[in-house]
């Protein structure tokens, strides 16, 4: 009699196991998969997989459905499109004018970083222009016998610096 019980116990939890998807268990990668692709539609907008809201309880289900039913990735995310829009889906497709949200940004990064070498190289050759018309213009504008008198008056300076330290 208990052989009998506990055969028919194993034999419902086999059934049980068999009739039950294997995406239908909380850590199945498949359904953690899909669901890191998707926004929560309750208004907060986090990923299904990070949100534990009503909503996005309710969203995980119909992905354990569908993947029950044997739709594949993609399908179950075209679902959600129709469903939703475009806006569900954690980042835009690849693919048409979303294209433009993927590329803009390197676009604009080696923007601003040829402006930034722009206007450094120019910066540096002004810098470096006006030094030497500055050394120039003291040269040209400083009489010899001024020159002569600044170098003595240094050398004197220095003489009593130095002895005197």
């Amino acid at each position: 009699m208990k052989s009998t019980i506990r055969m028919a116990v194993i034999g419902l939890l086999l059934i049980v196991s068999l009739l039950t998807p294997a995406s239908a268990l909380a850590g199945d990668p498949k359904v953690d998969d899909i669901a890191g692709e998707l926004l929560c539609q309750c208004g907060d907008n986090k990923v299904l997989t990070g949100d534990e809201c009503g909503t996005a309880q309710q969203m995980k289900q119909v992905i354990v459905t569908k993947l029950g039913e044997g739709q594949n990735k993609q399908q179950i995310l075209d679902y959600f499109v129709a469903q939703y829009g475009e806006k569900v889906l954690s980042a835009p497709t690849k693919q048409g004018f979303n294209l433009t949200a993927w590329i803009t940004p390197f676009i604009a990064i080696a923007a601003a970083a040829g402006v930034i070498i722009l206007v450094l190289g120019a910066w540096v050759a002004r810098g470096r222009l006006l030094q030497r018309e500055t050394e120039e213009e003291l040269e040209e504008e400083m009489p010899e016998e001024v020159a002569d008198r600044y170098e003595e008056r240094l050398s004197r300076e220095l003489a009593e610096y130095e002895g005197g330290a």
